[in-house]
């Protein structure tokens, strides 16, 4: 089988000749090189280089990604990282000159669609007028975000009437932004001790559409895409938290439900509180950034009690385990649906479990000789 070291899988150039319905022979003989040769790459034992994969695509109605390792860097299925070592990642940010915000990393994956991040705002403004000379406005950018806030942070955007709006923030509320909206923020607190946790994530469009669009001509893509005029939405939804409302209570959780938007319907945002010690298991198929909001709280994560102290973060992969286990816990969550959407899996239980092994690893061609 292909190392774990190799980019490039024997595993998939065998499912490729299968799907092009090549025996070994007719695609050595495609590639114009000998059949013990092809054999060789086929059984991992010769190493698939760039060269090959270039002779290949051109040759092959494939693409570079079809060869791709699947186990090439390999991650686990969670990942965490601590107050501390996020601290460690702190940068400051200028805009003209001026100190505007300090941003830490917190975690952070390959496979995760999250580039969150902690933010602190180092503008202090007197009014909450929006046409505020010390604010520095953004171009927006491709990801969603959503954002919790600490403290006395004012969010300034433009509306669907291109009018400059603001929101004045504080702990516990939430907003969510769609791509490309210009934005910024700024504190009411003269120390600026307030800061946000912006998740930016990304859903349907990711790198891939992106890499997809560019193959097809673009003026009818814009005819087809962009022919029909939608109900323009809100691009900006935001949510205040309060105590007494928003929330609905779950044994043995309080959940208060945070800002969410129809553009992206499939996501969720949350703060669940735990009320008592428990042993409730949870998992879903979205992938999950857990932002922890108290000291001293407790999770199980598959099988495995770990201590979480405030600003310490969590991501989780589809379909794993977890528990929050302590009294007293408070968490923030947001859940990005993965690509294991109902579709998907309804056509995963056609397939069966008696094919599933052959999903994930068939090295076989599709008849016996």
């Amino acid at each position: 089988m292909t190392s774990k070291k190799n980019i490039f899988s024997s595993l998939r150039l065998r499912q490729i000749i299968n799907d092009l319905k090549r025996r070994p022979e007719d695609a050595a003989r495609d590639l114009k090189i000998s059949q013990s040769t092809f054999n060789q790459y086929l059984k991992g034992k010769k190493e698939i280089d760039e060269k090959f994969v270039k002779k290949a695509i051109n040759i092959w109605p494939v693409n570079i990604t079809d060869f791709l390792n699947p186990h090439y860097n390999k991650t686990t299925s969670y990942k965490i990282v601590r107050v501390k070592e996020s601290k460690k990642t702190s940068r400051v940010m200028q805009r003209r000159g001026k100190n505007y915000y300090e941003y830490r990393d917190t975690v952070m994956d390959r496979d995760a669609p999250f580039r969150p991040e902690w933010i602190r705002q180092l503008a202090h403004v007197k009014t909450n007028s929006p046409k505020e000379k010390i604010l520095e406005w953004n171009r927006g950018h491709l990801l969603h975000q959503l954002t919790y806030f600490v403290g006395e942070v004012n969010f300034y955007y433009i509306d669907k009437n291109n009018k400059k709006r603001c929101a004045v923030m504080n702990t516990g509320n939430s907003m969510y932004i769609a791509p490309y909206v210009p934005h910024t923020f700024a504190s009411r607190n003269q120390n600026c001790e307030g800061y946000i946790v912006a998740i930016t994530f990304s859903d349907k469009i990711t790198t891939n559409i992106q890499n997809e669009i560019i193959k097809f001509d673009k003026k009818k893509f814009l005819k087809i895409v962009f022919g029909k005029k939608l109900k323009i939405k809100n691009k900006v939804t935001i949510k205040k938290f309060k105590e007494k409302n928003n929330y609905y209570s779950k044994k043995p959780f309080t959940v208060y439900q945070l800002a969410k938007s129809n553009i992206v319907p499939t996501t969720n945002f949350m703060q669940i509180n735990v009320n008592k010690n428990n042993s409730l298991r949870l998992s879903n198929n979205c992938h999950q950034y857990i932002y922890v909001l108290s000291d001293n709280s407790k999770l199980k994560i598959e099988n495995k009690i770990m201590k979480f102290n405030k600003g310490d973060t969590i991501y989780l992969k589809p379909f794993l385990d977890y528990t929050l286990q302590s009294k007293k816990t408070k968490v923030l969550i947001a859940q990005v649906e993965s690509v294991f959407d109902k579709n998907l899996i309804k056509q995963l239980q056609y397939i069966g479990k008696k094919n599933f092994n052959r999903l994930l690893e068939d090295n076989n061609q599709w008849f016996k000789k």
